[in-house]
């Protein structure tokens, strides 16, 4: 064992008789993971959101596994499978189904804390990798984000493992940071991210500490590859729990510092448009997570334009329309200067980016054509059009309205993923008065 190894406390030990997990509630596929690499004398866990969703009485989405093999051992016991990743290698193992059990050896620090490790290092040799990342479950334990997802579940004697304190966590509602939150950020920012997800997921608080880092070293976000921030976003997006993890980031700053261009629109504390605009945010946010959560959920493009209408409207009310100019043109350019810039920071797909833009221009247009009856021919057409129309229906769901007609009559067959609200606000969204 390493020096570090010794530092690190002994785990708590919890026997079957006083946890709630049963292997009636994991996955049989990933059952089989475990019990197959415990027969050729390896240790395994279930590790992570598996763990900590079943102790909450939710169904988990995935079941991941940590074990003390490496990734080419893996490999050989599991033939139906494949290593995947960089610099820290894991083995997707494949079922039917599509079905895809992830399992990785225990490292002793994140993948995103690159101090030891080669950039160069992929040559799939283990015994090199060992001495930049391979670990012991307690190690492994300590590198993770937060103590509720560094809990492990032994299916050899059915105990769970706790070497960090999540249980005591789960079990009083608070989302902590392992190890010092501010060491821990600012190796890894997108752990901050992370935070506020699982605040808004669980409905727990985050702890005192932990917060304050959060409020001190948001800005830090943006230090962080572009990818991985997009791909953090959008799974907040479509987590199902958007809009507590929106309200949670407009509190902490985070949302200013992905998306700067959202400071004048809601940031100010002691604007009244402001505080209508963050409402609306939230309420976007609200139908949003019921669209995600339904039998039909909206595609990417169009749930990260959920996201932005806010901006966007803010933009048309206080952007003058040149007269002369078609409606139409004045969105297009509107959102090529304002939002094009903004999607390509973070490096959003290009496809995606461009349907957007357009979902976004689309909107004013369907409201003018809705007062008017009749849709134009050019923009019933346009491919972005079935994408505008979902997204028409969650602003409308927002205010509590229904779909007119003239738009169901156009796409009857389209797959609205909400019901129309029978509430009705007084107010669709806030706007601005050109002085």
């Amino acid at each position: 064992m390493t020096e570090e190894t010794d530092s690190l406390p002994p785990p708590v030990i919890i026997p079957r008789g006083k946890h709630s997990i049963s292997r009636k509630l994991i996955d049989s596929d990933a059952l089989k993971v475990l019990y197959r690499l415990r027969r050729f004398g390896f240790v395994s866990y279930l590790v992570g959101g598996g763990v900590r969703d079943i102790l909450l009485g939710k169904r988990p989405k995935d079941f991941d596994i940590a074990t003390n093999a490496r990734p080419s051992e893996i490999r050989k016991i599991f033939r139906n499978s494949r290593t995947i990743g960089r610099r820290f290698r894991l083995v997707q193992v494949f079922f039917r189904g599509g079905k895809i059990v992830e399992v990785a050896t225990f490292r002793r620090q994140s993948e995103f804390d690159h101090r030891d490790i080669d950039d160069d290092d992929d040559d799939g040799d283990d015994t090199t990798r060992a001495q930049n990342s391979f670990g012991t479950p307690a190690e492994d334990a300590f590198r993770r984000d937060i103590t509720i997802n560094g809990l492990f579940y032994n299916v050899d004697d059915f105990t769970i493992v706790d070497y960090v304190g999540g249980l005591e966590d789960l079990k009083n509602g608070i989302v902590r940071s392992i190890g010092a939150p501010r060491v821990r950020f600012h190796e890894d920012p997108v752990r901050m991210i992370r935070v506020v997800r699982h605040a808004a997921r669980t409905g727990f608080s985050i702890d005192p500490e932990s917060y304050q880092a959060v409020l001190d070293m948001q800005g830090e976000i943006t230090s962080c590859p572009q990818a991985r921030v997009r791909d953090e976003f959008l799974r907040d997006l479509g987590s199902g729990s958007a809009c507590p993890a929106m309200e949670l980031m407009m509190k902490t700053g985070i949302i200013y510092s992905l998306y700067p261009e959202y400071q004048e629109c809601l940031g100010d504390g002691e604007c009244p448009e402001a505080a209508e605009y963050r409402g609306y945010m939230l309420r976007l946010m609200e139908v949003l997570d019921r669209a995600m959560t339904g039998p039909n959920p909206p595609g990417r493009a169009t749930m990260l334009a959920t996201f932005l209408l806010p901006m966007f409207g803010s933009l048309v009310d206080s952007t003058p329309h040149p007269p002369g100019i078609r409606l139409s043109t004045f969105l297009n350019r509107l959102g090529m200067d304002r939002l094009k810039p903004l999607l390509m920071r973070w490096s959003f797909f290009k496809r995606d980016s461009e349907i957007v833009r357009q979902i976004l221009s689309a909107q004013p247009q369907l409201r003018r054509a809705v007062s008017r009856g009749s849709l134009p021919g050019t923009l019933t057409r346009k491919m972005y059009f079935d994408p505008a129309l979902i997204l028409y229906q969650i602003e409308a769901a927002t205010r509590g309205e229904s779909v007119p007609p003239l738009l169901h009559q156009t796409r009857p067959n389209l797959p609205w993923p909400l019901a129309a609200s029978h509430q009705r606000r007084r107010r669709s969204r806030p706007r601005h008065h050109n002085s």
